[in-house]
């Protein structure tokens, strides 16, 4: 089996996410009008198995379950539209997991989580078909820290290439620890477009503070960048009427990781993630994922040189 008939495993906790679009955040003790609401997933991990799935890699998402409640009709839906194969299951002794993110007229997102039992549940599930993986991606956040640690010893034990997502979140001493020394490893985080010029100093501390091989920092409609102990790469964000920002860093993330498992170099990958990005930006929740084909046209045209 060749590197590239292997799948990409995906980790991370599954819910239904509720987005609400508001014209204006409201003063403390005041409301807002809810504009529009659309349904979709949660967290990253889900849709970076997606993104991928849709971009014909194999993919296998490792989770908690669901619940077989209508929350979680939904997510057994979208899995099955996105041909996401999951361990999560419909169990009728456990409800669906719920997120409301709510987004104002300037794209600034707030988020409420209820994930009562997620964190003991991904301490529990079946890390096995890590020992068959090209790649392993991880979200990294503190609500499931514990989990994450295991996967990373997991990971660590059969030498497999790892991508851990910070999520935005500073890396953790217990973190830091479990990935001393591991260089077979990639990180990527993102910061607020305010903060955009500490992009690279980000990334030299995390390179500082680890082994990692590349470290990538996203900075919304600033572009991104890659940065290695020998080479500083970035890219552009592509100019796109944005619609939502939902899960776009995990697009983001699912075009990064075609790129690598292609066996492409890192600057591809980052122009692909880019694409992806950006096209997840535009499209409504029921909208096909982005193709190859699409995100190579996006790409095809953005390194067109600009007429007089």
């Amino acid at each position: 089996m060749t590197t590239q008939d292997r799948p990409v495993v995906c980790i991370s906790y599954l819910a239904s996410a509720e987005l609400w679009s508001v014209p204006k955040f409201p003063a403390v003790n005041h409301g807002a009008e809810i504009r529009a609401t659309e349904m979709s997933i949660a967290a990253d991990g889900p849709m970076v198995a997606a993104v991928l799935a849709a971009l014909e890699v194999p993919t296998l998402l490792v989770a908690n379950d669901f619940g077989s409640d209508e929350a979680g009709r939904r997510v057994g839906h979208w899995l099955q539209q996105h041909g996401v194969g999951a361990t999560a299951v419909a169990s009728t002794d456990y409800a669906t997991r719920r997120v409301v993110v709510v987004s104002d007229g300037d794209h600034t997102r707030t988020w409420f989580a209820y994930l009562p039992g997620v964190a003991d549940a991904l301490e529990r599930v079946d890390l096995s078909s890590i020992a068959t993986a090209s790649f392993v991606y991880l979200d990294a956040y503190q609500l499931i820290e514990a989990a994450a640690i295991r996967v990373i010893r997991t990971v660590r034990a059969h030498g497999q290439r790892l991508f851990v997502n910070l999520g935005g979140i500073p890396l953790s001493d217990a973190l830091r620890h479990e990935l001393a020394g591991y260089s077979n490893l990639l990180i990527q985080t993102n910061i607020d477009d305010d903060d955009h010029v500490e992009a690279p100093s980000v990334a030299r501390r995390l390179l500082e503070w680890t082994c990692a091989d590349w470290v990538i920092v996203t900075t919304g409609r600033y572009g991104a960048l890659a940065a290695s102990h020998s080479q500083l790469l970035t890219t552009s964000a592509v100019p796109v009427e944005v619609r939502h920002t939902h899960c776009a860093g995990a697009a983001f993330s699912g075009g990064l990781l075609y790129g690598l498992h292609a066996g492409m170099p890192m600057r591809r990958s980052l122009m692909l993630a880019s694409a992806s990005g950006a096209l997840r930006c535009v499209r409504d929740q029921s909208a096909p994922l982005p193709s190859l084909h699409d995100l190579e046209s996006l790409v095809t045209l953005l390194a067109r040189p600009a007429s007089n």
